[in-house]
């Protein structure tokens, strides 16, 4: 685990390049086992991020637990509860993109208002099934700063799967791997 933190620290200690002459999303995908998901948040949370703050790394940190219901207002809430009794298959899809939509409008705000800073995604497993990270990091390829997000599962074949669910694909992004 420490050496996918390392890799990670080595990527954001340089200051973000945005006019690269080579155009990538700027996005890191931290791919490891999903039954780490604990071990992983607590190394980010207790060791990774008070190390950035000491180095004076410019980042910003986005739990995405609890992301569902600051982000959706309750007008939508009892849109999506009626709708569940009518189709359950429209409801979940019209949740998901919603959540897509939500997470892409999060992470553009945090780096407009810290341009350049990194922004450490972490308990994505809180968005599972809803969000398809590729997805997401597919329209985000212009920010102004990097998207460091954390991705319980493993890659097969050349596909991502998220908690062994296919996640489609985002290979602009920069994959650092659990060893």
């Amino acid at each position: 685990m420490q050496r996918l933190f390392a890799a990670l620290y080595d990527l954001i200690k340089t200051p973000f390049q945005p006019n690269q002459a080579v155009k990538t999303d700027s996005s890191i995908l931290l791919i490891y086992p999903p039954k780490k998901e604990l071990d992983f948040r607590e190394y980010l949370v207790d060791s990774f991020i008070p190390h950035l703050r000491a180095e004076t790394i410019p980042f910003v940190h986005l739990d995405l637990t609890g992301f569902l219901l600051q982000e959706l207002d309750e007008a939508e809430i009892e849109n999506l509860n009626e709708d569940e009794f009518d189709d359950y298959r429209w409801m979940r899809q019209g949740l998901s993109q919603r959540t897509e939509a939500a997470l892409a409008r999060r992470l553009e705000e945090l780096t407009v208002q810290a341009p350049g800073t990194t922004v450490l995604v972490s308990s994505t497993v809180a968005l599972h099934p809803l969000v398809r990270y590729g997805e997401v990091l597919r329209g985000l390829r212009d920010l102004n700063g990097r998207i460091a997000l954390a991705f319980p599962g493993e890659e097969r074949g050349g596909k991502l799967h998220f908690l062994n669910q296919p996640d489609g694909s985002n290979y602009l992004a920069v994959k650092l791997f659990w060893q």
